[in-house]
């Protein structure tokens, strides 16, 4: 195998890692054993290191020596603290982007984020098996505005923030009918103050679009 498919492999096998400790399959604390994942993952125990390696330098894993790896334990203040950063710096992105002005092609893609939420506000069903659909439509959501951002920093202390697993995936099970339907409204006020180029009200709505969030979060810690 080239240097190059082995840094492939083991690019794979952190991103796989990743989602499963943000989706919270493992719990905090749990360690991280090569050979079982090696053996689960079907790769040998390089790629399995070097991944853990990479988690571990994101911030998702706790290393000692002779003890190995283990899922880091966030703490309330750790999680509230991470919401305040991500309204400053996503908050600023949005204010940057009004002032910018987004192409044709990026609002269409936001868009067609806003009328899939639309839709599942229509469907008025949320159960369990729509938590996972809300999350992914409110991570497609974020990561576009940042991606459009083409700020480097900006979308590394973003990104930082929101790789907490109860922030990435526990948040939604907290939510009423009302939350998702306020959150989504407010989806709609950033794109619109986005598109009529008013820098300070998109701003404002992600700052309080992610506050409201994080009030959510911190009445259940």
């Amino acid at each position: 195998m080239s240097d190059q498919d082995s840094r492939t492999r083991s690019q794979s096998v952190a991103d796989t890692l990743r989602e499963r400790i943000l989706a919270g399959e493992f719990a905090p604390g749990t360690r991280m054993q090569e050979i079982a994942l090696a053996e689960e993952l079907h790769v040998s125990r390089t790629p399995i290191r070097e991944a853990l390696r990479s988690l571990a330098e994101d911030g998702l894993l706790d290393y000692a020596a002779n003890r190995g790896y283990r899922v880091r334990e966030f703490t309330a203040r750790d999680i509230v603290i991470s919401f305040r950063v991500r309204a400053a710096m996503e908050g600023l992105g949005c204010r940057l982007l009004a002032e910018q002005g987004l192409s044709e092609e990026q609002l269409q893609r936001l868009d067609a984020i806003l009328e899939h939420g639309d839709e599942l506000l229509a469907n008025g069903d949320y159960a369990a098996n729509e938590y996972a659909l809300w999350r992914e439509l409110n991570r497609s959501f974020h990561v576009a505005l940042l991606k459009f951002s083409e700020s480097v920093l900006l979308t590394k202390i973003a990104r930082d923030a929101m790789t907490l697993p109860i922030v990435n995936h526990g948040a939604f099970h907290w939510y009423r009918p009302e939350d998702f339907r306020r959150s989504h409204e407010q989806h709609h006020m950033i794109v619109k103050s986005i598109r009529e180029h008013d820098g300070e009200r998109a701003e404002w709505w992600m700052r309080e679009h992610i506050r409201a969030a994080g009030e959510i979060v911190a009445k259940h810690l």
